[in-house]
């Protein structure tokens, strides 16, 4: 009699690895729109103030190019993997610890804990990479003008020490633990629906709901977040002369609870490529 086998530790890392790099080829340009958005303000002069994301993705193109729309990807590559396959890792193990039962029939509460400190463990880990993504992201620059992620590293590790690639840290922990709560609270709450004795379409059918439910609700939660954390973030970019969105925001990021004030918290695009 055949037993099954249980997928080795490393397959979710692996699975949520390859989801997210595809999910980034499609998505990097709107991330570039969201970043800008986020950069919007009035008083700030470096700001382009566009009316919506067409008008952002249009404008940024006809200034710069198709390759402004992809700024950051590399960064945004580096950052995708581990973020994804670190939250699933990180959830399954926490899980397991609040949980003894079948994960997909874990409480609610259970659910919501596990994700947020999984959100929390990996933003520790990739919040050096987000800031270069921010930077480059925000770089209103064309063609070879442009300056690669090496460059950047480096202009920021001299202006500011290695401390500088950690801008924006709390924004960035309170940013992915509102995002995994939610997220994963919301898709077992969302499975758990499903009728019994499905079929796989209809399983796959339930996945992709759940998945789309799961994933409007922590773009909605996390988006204050990210708002804050870019703007905390691109302060790190204002080293590089040519960066003009760093150079007009103030020399040094603010607290993270100052920074949560009404005009942060206006809704900017919510759709998330990492």
């Amino acid at each position: 009699m055949a037993t099954s086998r249980r997928p080795p530790a490393y397959a979710s890392f692996v699975a949520a690895g390859v989801a997210a790099t595809a999910e980034l080829m499609v998505m990097q340009p709107l991330d570039v729109v969201k970043t800008r958005m986020h950069l919007q303000g009035d008083g700030i002069k470096s700001g382009d103030n566009f009316q919506g994301t067409l008008a952002a993705m249009r404008g940024i193109r006809q200034a710069e190019g198709m390759a402004g729309l992809w700024r950051g990807f590399v960064p945004g590559l580096c950052v995708v993997i581990p973020r994804r396959g670190f939250k699933f890792v990180f959830y399954d193990a926490f899980i397991k610890l609040l949980w003894k039962g079948e994960k997909q029939k874990a409480p609610f509460q259970h659910s919501l804990v596990a994700g947020g400190l999984a959100g929390a463990s990996e933003a520790c880990i990739i919040t050096p990479l987000e800031c270069l993504k921010i930077g480059m992201q925000s770089e209103k620059a064309a063609g070879s003008s442009a300056t690669g992620m090496a460059s950047f590293a480096r202009a920021m590790v001299r202006s500011g020490g290695v401390g500088s690639l950690y801008a924006g840290l709390g924004a960035t922990v309170a940013k992915h633990t509102a995002h995994s709560c939610f997220y994963f609270a919301a898709f077992h709450e969302t499975k758990k629906f499903a009728p019994k004795g499905t079929s796989r379409f209809q399983q796959i059918c339930w996945d992709l709901l759940s998945g789309f439910v799961a994933g409007c609700a922590a773009a909605t939660a996390n988006n204050p977040f990210d708002v804050v954390k870019t703007r905390q973030q691109v302060v790190a970019a204002s080293a590089l002369s040519s960066h003009a969105a760093g150079q007009a925001r103030p020399s040094k990021p603010g607290r993270f609870f100052k920074s949560l004030k009404p005009p942060d918290l206006r809704m900017a695009p919510v759709f998330t490529a990492v």
